[in-house]
């Protein structure tokens, strides 16, 4: 009988300690749509070109900024499988309420009369539904970024002389694609945008996120999954709260005195090592 190693901080599917025996599965999130959505905003949608950069600025912005959402999430409540099959659901909503946007007369204005430079920019329920659009995909996208990289780390013991080394390969392939898919949003989606229909890069942008999506759920039973660790976020709000609540205590002469460790948790914490006291932040 062979005996299989385990690791103490990960598990399976099953819930049953996860053995070293690693498929990783890639995803690749296509974003084809900031990199030609301002001429998409000035010539269909009739929007000034002020409005339209604002909104492309704002939409990235958005996508990035709900990282830190999206990585609370996964580190304090979901986990990180949990956090992409969420948020890539979502994206994958957003770009297909956008592809159907483009498809639908009824979602964008009319065309500008020819030889005319007055064209009837797009009403409230136009807007409304792109803005949808936009800001699921943004919601989604901040979700991904911030677990897809962790997720794959998750699935290598940086331990284990082997497993470092596919972990670092694992790498050198994942941001070799990432960039792939920036290039080809950038090239091939632009081209198919401007000479096939807004509608077909768009609609390949939602295909792509669907397919990867059920390839990613495809290896579920492949995937190990790491104990929650909390977000840092949550314990640096704890230290502000207590600091708030303690503002008034006055400080003892003994500055061992500040490390309160019951005895049931000195067991545990006897291998950390404690920060020593300073008036830095007093």
């Amino acid at each position: 009988m062979i005996l299989e190693k385990t690791l103490s901080d990960a598990w399976d599917y099953k819930g049953l300690p996860a053995n070293r025996s690693v498929e990783t599965c890639e995803r690749l999130i296509t974003l084809g749509i900031a990199f030609n959505l301002v001429t998409y905003l000035t010539g269909v949608m009739h929007l000034g070109n002020a409005t339209s950069a604002n909104t492309v600025t704002n939409f990235l912005g958005t996508s990035f900024m709900l990282c830190l959402l999206g990585g609370f999430i996964a580190d304090t409540f979901l986990g990180r499988y949990l956090t992409i099959a969420i948020f890539a659901t979502v994206q994958a909503l957003g770009v297909t309420i956008l592809t159907i946007s483009t498809i639908i007369p009824n979602l964008r204005p009319p065309p500008c009369p020819e030889n005319s430079s007055t064209c009837i920019k797009a009403n409230g329920t136009q807007l409304g539904v792109l803005h949808l659009a936009l800001y699921l995909t943004a919601l989604g996208t901040g979700g991904l970024k911030s677990s897809v990289s962790g997720f794959g780390s998750d699935q290598f013991d940086d331990k284990d002389k082997d497993e470092r080394s596919m972990m670092t390969k694992f790498f050198n392939w994942f941001y070799f694609i990432v960039s792939f898919g920036s290039l080809a949003a950038v090239t091939v989606l632009v081209y198919i945008e401007d000479n096939l229909g807004r509608q077909w890069g768009y609609g390949i942008c939602a295909c792509a996120v669907v397919v990867c999506l059920i390839v990613f759920l495809l290896g579920t039973k492949q995937y190990r999954f790491k104990k929650l660790a909390g977000s840092p976020l949550s314990q640096v709000g704890a230290v502000v709260v207590a600091a708030w609540r303690k503002r008034k205590v006055e400080l003892p002469a003994d500055s061992s005195q500040l490390f309160t460790v019951d005895e049931i948790a000195q067991t545990s914490v006897k291998s950390k090592q404690k920060l020593p006291h300073s008036k830095q932040f007093r």
